[in-house]
């Protein structure tokens, strides 16, 4: 009897040091990029077999087309690499034609060098007890969503309201834009108590969290390893009202850990690349990264102030390419201004991102706030909003005090989906552009708080307000394409010849150009350059000397 306990002793110890073998030993991580995708069993011409249909009607709505960038990684060159190491997949980028890998023995990718569509092989990450160690999953329990608004005031935002008021996002929320229809991918670090405070209820009631992923652990569980994330998107997502309400209350969200609390190394930039990807996927409208990186624990990895230069690093790269996809980027300028580096970090050096920094209740730049510009001398930040002694929930439920560029980040991205409701066709970079346009700083930028604090209102209401019409009942012009890009044609509608003067404004009515056309001797159409103007709204003003007529004009 006591040989066969003994043996069953054995056995069992055995079944589960081998099932914990690969998580409790060491284990390094590579990045394997490929020279090409060419084969592929994918085609351009069948995209929904890699892309969602929300997806393809993004980039229909702003005529991007599928492109190579796409296509999944060539599966059977991950499985090659997997067999010469030995290896598991952790991630591969579609955009950047690269996978990452764990293994154990870190002398097994000597021998990827011989694979011809093997460009290069970097380290990016080591982990003394192995990397995938899942842990267990939280509870899904729902609490009481709060008492039912009367009015858009401080009563209903409650401890949220300072922070919103600065940018006049109530406003929106007045006119019925509280996010709905709009997907916004939040990117942290982890999102601990999401899944049992009140302040998400609604969200997960109403069915609005669309996707969960762990890039760290390759798990969909994301509901643990640090609050910071449930903090960023309390500031969009939070719904109690009288208590605390967020800049998106009713927009759909998609959430993703990606950087690993206790390490800062380089594999972290490839799990925020990997998120953007899934996000595009599923047809993402903004994307939120409250992420910085500069330092990492291998200080070979560490990145020179020169590489910030707006499209190098891996994650601005992954931040321009979400912008070309028709994903709005949002990212936090960084905590770094009361420190001796006080400049911006990456992704918020991306050329294409919509970088946040942070000002105080009374607009003054915080001191934290890092600062601008990029490497290329690029604007940096773009706009700013309160992140000092801003209001977040924490993972326990509770309302608490933080600063830090990481709130002032979703506070924007979530009012910026509010108004793209009333936009539905500006491309990202557009949308930056109106924003930009519509802050308090916009005459005179500064490498501080960029183009200063939005007012939303002011957005909302130039967009809305500004309608085609005329002050008598024959309309004078008919202008083409709109949007248009670098050349606008005047087409007379009237039956004689006549000399039109037009004049355009900005969105805030500054006044940009004016000029003269003539139609006469059976001319109807004239062209005008436009290639001058910055991206953006402007409006277009025609007039005979008689009668004129006002439309929006949509500059790409």
């Amino acid at each position: 009897m006591q040989n066969i306990l003994r043996y069953f002793v054995i056995t069992l110890l055995l079944v589960l040091f081998n099932t914990n073998l690969y998580a409790q030993a060491e284990q390094y991580a590579f990045r394997v990029s490929f020279t090409n995708k060419a084969a592929t069993n994918y085609t351009i011409a069948s995209p929904l077999s890699y892309l969602s249909q929300r997806a393809l009607d993004r980039r229909t709505k702003y005529g991007i087309a599928v492109d190579s960038t796409d296509l999944p990684v060539v599966s059977t060159y991950i499985d090659s690499v997997l067999t010469v190491t030995n290896g598991v997949l952790h991630l591969s980028s579609r955009w950047l034609n690269h996978c990452v890998i764990l293994t154990h023995d870190s002398s097994s990718v000597l021998s990827l060098s011989n694979i011809e569509f093997v460009n290069q092989v970097k380290k990016v990450g080591y982990y003394s007890n192995g990397l995938h160690q899942k842990p267990s999953n939280g509870s899904d329990s729902l609490g009481n969503i709060g008492n039912k608004p009367t009015a858009f005031d401080a009563n209903f935002y409650s401890a949220a309201w300072n922070q919103i008021n600065l940018c006049q996002g109530a406003y929106l929320h007045e006119q019925g834009n509280m996010g709905e229809n709009k997907l916004i991918a939040v990117i942290d670090v982890g999102f601990s108590g999401t899944d049992n405070i009140a302040a998400f209820d609604s969200m997960f009631a109403n069915g609005r969290l669309i996707d969960t992923w762990n890039f760290i652990f390759d798990t969909n569980h994301v509901y643990g390893y640090g609050d910071h994330g449930t903090q960023v998107l309390s500031c969009m997502a939070a719904y109690i009202p009288e208590t605390f309400v967020g800049t998106a209350p009713n927009a759909m969200y998609a959430l993703y850990a990606t950087d690993h609390s206790s390490t800062e190394q380089a594999i972290e930039e490839d799990n925020l690349v990997a998120a953007a990807e899934r996000a595009d996927s599923l047809g993402t409208d903004v994307i939120n990264s409250s992420l910085g990186y500069r330092v990492f624990d291998n200080p070979s990895d560490n990145y020179a102030f020169s590489e910030f230069d707006g499209n190098s690093t891996l994650v601005a790269k992954a931040a321009n390419m979400a912008t070309r996809k028709g994903i709005l980027f949002v990212a936090s300028a960084g905590n770094d201004g009361n420190n001796s580096w006080q400049k911006i970090s990456t992704p918020a050096d991306a050329d294409s991102a919509m970088t946040i920094g942070s000002v105080t209740q009374t607009l003054a730049p915080s001191g934290f706030s890092s600062e601008g510009p990029n490497a290329s001398g690029i604007l940096k930040p773009n706009v700013s909003a309160m992140g000092s002694v801003a209001n977040v929930i924490a993972s326990n439920g509770n309302v608490i005090v933080q600063n830090g560029t990481s709130l002032s980040a979703p506070i924007i991205a979530g009012l910026a989906a509010c108004l793209m409701q009333e936009v539905e066709n500006l491309k990202p970079l557009e949308v930056r552009t109106l924003i930009e346009s519509v802050s308090h700083l916009h005459s005179n930028p500064n490498n501080k708080s960029g183009h200063g604090v939005p007012n939303f209102k002011i957005a909302y209401d130039n967009i809305t307000n500004v309608r085609d019409y005329t002050n008598n009942e024959t309309q004078l012009i008919r202008f083409y394409p709109n949007p248009a890009t670098n050349e606008l044609y005047l087409m007379s509608l009237a039956k004689h010849s006549t000399n039109i003067n037009y004049s355009i404004f900005d969105i805030q009515g500054k006044h940009i150009t004016t000029g003269k056309v003539s139609f006469s001797n059976g001319i109807t159409s004239e062209k005008i350059t436009i290639g001058h103007l910055n991206a953006g709204i402007y409006i277009l003003k025609i007039s005979d000397g008689k009668s004129f007529q006002v439309g929006k004009l949509i500059k790409q």
